[in-house]
């Protein structure tokens, strides 16, 4: 009996003292619980205005500059015999690309050989009916006819040397050609413009022909590569912001943080009946030779600047899909206000819908009063 007692006295004075142990350090624990910080205190602000640039952004292809590109087509029909040039060869104007056989060729310098002939005989027919009609020999309408002859003999001189000089024969050649000394039918075929080989579709013992489609064949096409084209589509909507001379701003899939510069050079009348877009062109330099036809790139396009209306970003919130602020109205718990957003600006966004100038909102510190928001 004195045991029981005794060993209940003593589970007494040990849960005495552990809750005497304790104590003190849950106010310990309560004393050195800091203050609130200061400044993580709500802060209301008002919407404002900033000024912002008005961008476009679409995508858009890469072209050859048809204004720096040269096509060579065939100038008469016959037999390559040999070629010179080859895809990625960087060549001058003047430069020989290919070598053609044409017999066309050698009935053009008969053609001028025979006018030159012509000349020098209807010349000397008007000469001798002008000295009979002075002894009255002939007729002045005989005269009349020689005349007549004389100057359509020099007519076919004339359009037979064109068809010479369009076939690259020069005009120190033609009296060579025409005293017979020249008859050969082969030709070399020149470069037009200095540039890079970006396209060749012949090859020796090739026959190519001459004027025998609307869209003849490119033999050689030459481009200069020092600039390229950008074509971009822009929707309808977008349309009426576009002006030429805007800057374009042209940045590489592959290569976001390479940026090419251009500005607005054409804007098409026509919107394309399947994409409903516009086309808009640029001519973009071409830092070494990046931009390749036919690539897609990423166009902005900078068409002015705009005033929008700004709030901080802290005081944006989105939850479950949608987007809303809190509205400080007074003493009272914060109204959640939807709010439709646009371009971000830094630590600002911009706000199309929801709120105006005057509005008050929690910006700093709503995350804590948002769990009372009505």
């Amino acid at each position: 009996m004195h045991a029981r007692a005794l060993a209940v006295v003593l589970v007494t004075l040990l849960a005495a003292a552990c809750s005497e142990s304790k104590a003190p350090a849950s106010t310990e624990s309560k004393a050195a619980a800091p203050p609130a910080a200061p400044e993580l205190a709500p802060k209301v602000v008002s919407p404002e205005y900033v000024s912002r640039e008005s961008v476009i952004e679409t995508t858009g292809k890469v072209q050859f500059n048809e204004e720096a590109l040269g096509r060579v087509h065939a100038p008469l029909t016959g037999r390559v015999l040999e070629v010179f040039a080859a895809p990625g060869d960087s060549v001058q104007a003047g430069a020989r690309l290919f070598v053609l056989d044409s017999a066309d060729l050698g009935a053009a310098k008969a053609d001028y050989a025979k006018a030159v002939a012509d000349v020098e005989r209807s010349q000397a027919a008007l000469r001798l009916a002008r000295e009979l009609l002075e002894v009255k020999a002939v007729a002045q309408k005989e005269v009349r006819e020689a005349e007549n002859d004389a100057r359509k003999a020099v007519a076919e001189r004339e359009r037979s040397a064109a068809r010479l000089q369009t076939l690259g024969v020069g005009p120190d050649r033609l009296p060579e050609i025409a005293m017979r000394g020249d008859v050969g039918t082969t030709m070399v075929v020149r470069s037009p413009r200095a540039g890079v080989v970006v396209e060749r579709n012949v090859a020796p013992g090739q026959v190519v022909a001459y004027g025998q489609s609307d869209a003849p064949v490119n033999l050689f096409v030459i481009a200069d590569l020092g600039s390229m084209w950008v074509v971009a589509d822009v929707y309808e909507p977008d349309v009426p912001r576009l002006r030429r001379g805007q800057p374009m701003l042209v940045t590489l899939r592959c290569c976001p943080d390479q940026h090419y510069d251009g500005s607005v050079s054409y804007i098409s009348d026509a919107v394309d009946r399947e994409t409903r877009t516009v086309k808009v062109r640029a001519v973009v330099p071409n830092r070494g030779r990046a931009l390749k036809a036919e690539m897609f790139v990423n166009v902005r396009l900078t068409t002015g600047t705009v005033r929008a209306l700004t709030l901080p970003q802290e005081a944006i919130h989105r939850e479950g899909g949608s987007t809303f602020v809190l509205l400080a109205t007074g003493p009272d718990a914060p109204e959640r206000r939807p709010v439709k957003l646009g371009a971000e600006l830094g630590d600002r966004v911009e706000v199309l819908d929801g709120v105006t100038p005057s509005d008050r909102v929690v910006s700093r510190g709503s995350i804590m009063v948002k769990s009372r928001a009505k």
